[in-house]
């Protein structure tokens, strides 16, 4: 197999969410391929660390929300652009022709919110003496 044809399942194979068929055909390409190997070991640590982070007491700074919301302010007059519509086919032929970069891009996307959950519940737990102030 290609790199191209598992870089979408190295998400699934580092958290152990493939089928086993699936995860054994990862391994065998991983096992000669430096570059996917170095990628799946990546995205084993950031599986290990998502998981660490719920059990840590974890405290966000004081000034983050209000550099978060600044610069979110400061870009948005620059970051929207008018939506022009586009023909169906048009947009169907772009999803075909990138499906493997969108996969990659949507991967990236859910590892991020639940980085960004667990942070929250960490935030709000219990343990840290209920709702934390941000």
């Amino acid at each position: 197999m290609r790199c191209e044809q598992i870089t979408p399942y190295l998400p699934g194979y580092a958290g152990g969410e493939l089928r086993p068929e699936t995860s054994r055909v990862v391994a065998e390409h991983i096992g000669g391929c430096a570059s996917c190997q170095a990628e799946a070991q990546l995205q084993r640590r950031v599986v290990m660390a998502l998981a660490t982070v719920e059990q840590r007491e974890v405290e966000a700074p004081a000034f983050l929300l209000e550099s978060v919301l600044e610069s979110v302010g400061e870009r948005q007059a620059t970051r929207f652009l008018p939506l022009v519509p586009l023909p169906v086919a048009d947009v169907a032929q772009a999803l075909a022709e990138h499906r493997e970069q969108i996969a990659s891009a949507a991967g990236t996307a859910l590892v991020a919110a639940g980085a960004a959950y667990a942070l929250w519940r960490a935030l709000r737990s219990p343990r840290t003496g209920g709702e934390a102030a941000i």
